[in-house]
């Protein structure tokens, strides 16, 4: 095999190979971390383990973070934008993972939580997060938000939760 063709098979070799780090993502994550935010009411959440969930607006980053000392009303999680137009209007989950928290008034224990996803537009920028508005929701270790379209993971943020010895 001549020298160029070698170079030339290696060329291909590498281009395809490089294809899927190459393909773009369905999802841009604009900032993570620590938020502040208003909370303009709280709905039921009967899949969630606190059985209710904030609605929130007016969300800013406080600190880009990976490792969150808790505290309670603290918020964190992460914004983005869908920006394949495929999953536009489509039924897509965002998932929670988190180590074991168990709801002291109903004994429920949980290690994640799903809600609906649609995504309205690729010029939305979308808020996903989570506020400790308990102590015992104070869990340490690495909490998890998931966007998956079907069992298919498109984008997971890991945080690292940190709780203070008092």
């Amino acid at each position: 095999m001549t020298r160029l063709v070698y170079l030339i098979l290696l060329a291909v070799l590498v281009v395809l190979g490089a294809a899927p780090v190459l393909a773009k993502s369905p999802l841009q994550v604009v900032d993570f971390g620590i938020y502040k935010l208003n909370i303009n009411s709280t709905v039921k959440a009967p899949g969630d383990v606190s059985l209710e969930r904030n609605v929130v607006s007016n969300i800013k980053l406080f600190r880009q973070a990976r490792k969150i000392m808790a505290q309670p009303g603290r918020s964190f999680g992460f914004r983005f934008r869908v920006t394949d137009q495929g999953l536009v209007g489509k039924r897509l989950t965002l998932r929670t993972i988190f180590p074991r928290l168990t709801n002291p008034k109903t004994g429920r224990t949980a290690t994640s939580q799903d809600r609906t996803f649609i995504a309205q537009s690729t010029q939305i920028t979308y808020y996903d997060g989570y506020r400790f508005d308990y102590r015992w929701e104070m869990a340490e270790g690495i909490w998890r938000f998931q966007l998956l379209d079907g069992a298919r993971v498109l984008s997971e943020q890991r945080f690292q939760i940190i709780v203070p010895l008092n």
